[in-house]
């Protein structure tokens, strides 16, 4: 019995309660607890609005969200000015290219992936090399190393933050990598013929490539019949090496590559730009010659082009 007038007490309790809570004022429902912080628009979220999103759709991120970033590297936010000249660069060399050669914005629009997420420094792997862009399935495209657009470089007692200009700076570090990965994005929605992967099939090295080769320049690239290093590491790779390598180089600096590479090297590297130009050509109606030229014009006159400047 005891027990059970504890009970009754208790439900007593609970609905006296429950009554005056009941006759507190009514919860508005129209206002919510979770605030949803925007970050006020500066000059360049509003160049990008007008010159990414609006004639693209691709939005540029270069503040830092976690969750867009690998955490299996230690990697910092690319600063602000830096931001602005890897925007400004990406539009001027590659965008605008692509415009040139397609006949307006519709080309990139289409094909190009919609994120372009930038990170400050590079991410070191285990081997000692070095990461500087990826693509995630072809919407996303992480450009690394974007810092180095305004580092401090000391010379005894000079220093300077102004933008690289030098074409071969900015090749092996930025294009080489976005024209690399911007290929993966072709290949990856229409395969390109298994022809490209019997001219040097059995030569493909994986991740022993960076063991295999002394250098960069290591002869046996050129005469395995691989435009780069990295070429060796699969078919696919292989197939984005040899489209950047050929779109970001001159005239010159291509020959040079298969001029090193002998007779059975550069028949296979020409077999292979062969395929690589038919591929676009009949897949996708880009004439990577004109490309080239498009790039390279553009390459040619960095020096006189004011990369700070987003003005609009």
């Amino acid at each position: 019995m005891k027990a059970k007038y504890i009970f009754n007490v208790i439900c007593a309790l609970c609905i006296v309660f429950g009554f005056i809570a009941c006759s507190d004022d009514e919860v508005d429902r129209n206002i919510s607890v979770i605030v949803d912080s925007q970050t006020p628009q500066n000059d360049l979220d509003r160049w990008l609005e007008k010159n990414f999103v609006q004639r693209y759709n691709i939005e540029m991120r270069y503040r830092w969200e976690d969750n867009e970033i690998d955490m299996n590297y230690i990697l910092v936010p690319a600063k602000y000015e830096n931001a602005i000249r890897m925007a400004r660069i990406l539009k001027y060399i590659c965008f605008d290219s692509f415009d040139e050669v397609t006949g307006g914005p519709d080309f990139v629009r289409a094909s190009f992936p919609k994120v372009v997420q930038l990170v400050g420094n590079p991410g070191w792997n285990s081997n000692n090399s070095y990461t500087l862009g990826s693509s995630e399935g072809g919407y996303k495209i992480n450009l690394w190393y974007v810092n180095h657009l305004g580092e401090t470089f000391y010379d005894a007692n000079w220093q300077s933050h102004e933008v690289i200009t030098s074409r071969e700076q900015l090749n092996a570090t930025y294009f080489h990598t976005i024209i690399h990965e911007y290929a993966h994005v072709f290949h990856q929605r229409v395969p390109y013929t298994n022809e490209f992967n019997q001219i040097t099939g059995t030569d493909y090295l994986g991740g022993n490539y960076t063991s295999v080769f002394s250098s960069p320049e290591d002869p046996q690239i050129f005469q395995r019949g691989f435009v780069t290093a990295y070429a060796a590491y699969s078919a696919d790779e292989d197939f984005a090496e040899t489209f950047s390598t050929y779109v970001t180089s001159t005239e010159e600096e291509f020959e040079s590559i298969i001029t090193r590479a002998g007779t059975d090297g550069r028949n296979k590297i020409s077999q292979k730009l062969r395929i690589v130009k038919d591929y676009f050509n009949d897949n996708w109606k880009l004439d990577v010659d004109a490309l080239r030229n498009a790039v390279q014009k553009r390459e040619a006159n960095l020096a006189e082009q004011d990369f700070d400047d987003i003005s609009l």
